[in-house]
């Protein structure tokens, strides 16, 4: 269907005709990730409309284009981020010869300026041109081209910050006035069936929303502001999740210990580590590897982030008495072999986790707290008794999440005195790496997130410590005279293997090893 070489675009920076726009409607543009560029005549009056693509030579999706819309079509090429960054700006209704004016990312060092004025204002108008509904929808929209996981919507008095969580980093994405929040606001509420009239207590809610093949479950939380209400919205992806353990992070010596303690019959399994570090995913790729035909697998969860076949997966309700306890104890009477407990958060829970897993069963479970053997000590402080937890538990996971460095722009980096000084590292001509930035990686020098952990078997030595009370700082030092390998060691192995930065390392694993 044409001749000339396909060229290449950013449909978010070229100006675009409305009789183009006008030409594919929305829904179709994001349904087969397609947006148009341009509009010409041809001497013989048929008009050839440009079309942005990822896949140009799709002759069958060209030929459906070619009917649909009566005109030659010229396929470029762009990336699907780009293409969802295009519609988002082009179907707004708003596009300028400067589209960061609209809902173009601030990018990630930029902070409100004299033109954030500007875009302010232009998103303002926006919000009233486009409605509410629209507004949401672009946001979202934005949010997962960007690879979000989390969008803030931070009222102030002067104004409204939208931010996004993307690798777990804050960005600036855009402001707005803060007049218009409310209606922003209530159309969020209305998608999650929560009360539009209560804006003096918190609320969560939750709905569904699907971009092209991807749909993805929108947890909501809004809690009352001086300013007015702040909204956050999690973007959990609906479908099948690669949950294979070396893409996590678990390689090595971490791996094979990892797999022989979730091999054994029975036992506790726990995963440590703050809010946001990846102990449930870690916990998820556990049971993935397991015979779920046949043992009997439950799990109680607070949310149920992701559904697998042949697991019943309960999700906790405090308000009608569905707490972590109550749901553990109605498990055991399920016949289970194998059940997993979202988190232990009171001494009932870790009690009745003890209790199910010294009577045969493997018990699975998350714990906040600094490394493995914090969380032994942990433990015992919240009250169970040492020599219980000492027969029951089989090992402890400890992890946190670090960026991994843009393979688009990765390069070799020195290494500054006062980071040799600080992580001890020889000057022995190691090469270490760093991103420079780029346009794939927003400038950031990171793409994606992988995890660093620590595995401790609950040996011999570690189970007499617990049984007599010793701090944490015991405990550590008897893993280490073990000679099993701390989260910073696994940090630093990333980094000399190119995967992360020292930096990364550093910001990410602040536990003194």
């Amino acid at each position: 269907m044409r001749e000339d070489p396909v060229a290449v675009v950013r449909p978010q920076d070229v100006p675009v005709p409305k009789e183009a726009l006008a030409l594919i409607n929305r829904t179709v543009a994001e349904r087969y990730r397609i947006c148009p560029v341009g509009l010409s005549e041809l001497r013989n009056g048929m008009r050839t409309l440009s079309i942005a693509t990822t896949d140009p030579t799709n002759l069958m999706l060209l030929d459906q284009l070619q009917q649909m819309t009566n005109s030659r079509i010229n396929p470029v090429l762009a990336t699907e981020q780009d293409i969802m960054r295009g519609i988002d700006v082009h179907y707004s209704g708003n596009y300028s010869e400067k589209p960061a004016d609209l809902l173009q990312s601030m990018g990630p060092t930029d902070a409100p300026s004299a033109g954030a004025a500007q875009r302010e204002t232009a998103i303002g108008q926006m919000v009233e041109q486009r409605g509410a509904s629209s507004t949401v929808e672009g946001i979202i929209q934005r949010a997962i081209a960007e690879r979000a996981t989390d969008i803030h919507m931070e009222p102030h008095q002067k104004t409204v910050y939208v931010r996004f969580r993307i690798d777990g980093i804050m960005y600036d994405h855009m402001t707005y006035d803060p007049n218009l929040h409310a209606q922003v606001i209530s159309r969020i509420k209305i998608l999650s069936k929560l009360d539009i009239a209560q804006n003096r207590l918190p609320q969560d809610g939750r709905f569904d929303v699907a971009l092209g093949q991807k749909e993805f479950d929108v947890r909501v939380s809004t809690i009352p502001g001086i300013s007015g209400e702040k909204t956050v919205m999690r973007l959990l992806p609906k479908g099948p999740v690669s949950m294979d353990l070396a893409q996590l992070g678990l390689v090595g010596q971490n791996r094979d210990r990892l797999e022989e303690l979730t091999n054994k019959p029975f036992g506790m399994v726990l995963a440590t580590g703050p809010t946001g570090s990846g102990k449930t995913t870690t916990l998820y790729a556990c049971l993935t590897r397991i015979d779920c035909v046949g043992k009997n697998v439950i799990t109680v969860e607070d949310p149920v982030e992701y559904q697998f076949s042949r697991i019943t997966q309960i999700q906790v309700h405090p308000k009608i008495g569905l707490t972590f306890a109550a749901g553990l104890r109605s498990i055991l009477r399920q016949d289970p072999d194998i059940i997993m407990v979202g988190e232990i958060r009171d001494l009932e829970t870790l009690e009745m986790a003890v209790q199910s897993a010294l009577t045969g069963h493997l018990v699975l479970s998350t714990l906040h707290c600094n490394d493995a053997a914090a969380g032994a000590a942990r433990m015992v402080d919240m009250g169970a008794e040492p020599f219980l937890i000492a027969s029951a538990v089989n090992g402890i996971i400890a992890q946190r999440l670090v960026r991994k460095i843009c393979e688009s722009c990765k390069e070799e980096a020195p290494v500054p005195e006062v980071t040799r000084a600080k992580l001890d590292l020889p000057n022995d001509g190691q090469i270490f790496y760093h991103g420079k930035g780029c346009q794939n990686c927003r400038g950031t020098g990171f793409m994606g997130r992988v995890s660093v952990f620590e595995v401790i078997p609950v040996v011999e030595d570690v189970q007499k410590a617990i049984m007599e009370k010793a701090p944490a700082s015991t405990i550590r030092r008897i893993v280490r005279d073990c000679g099993f390998p701390s989260i910073r060691d696994d940090g630093m192995d990333k980094a000399r293997a190119g995967i992360t930065s020292l930096e990364e390392v550093m910001r990410a694993v602040y536990v003194d090893m």
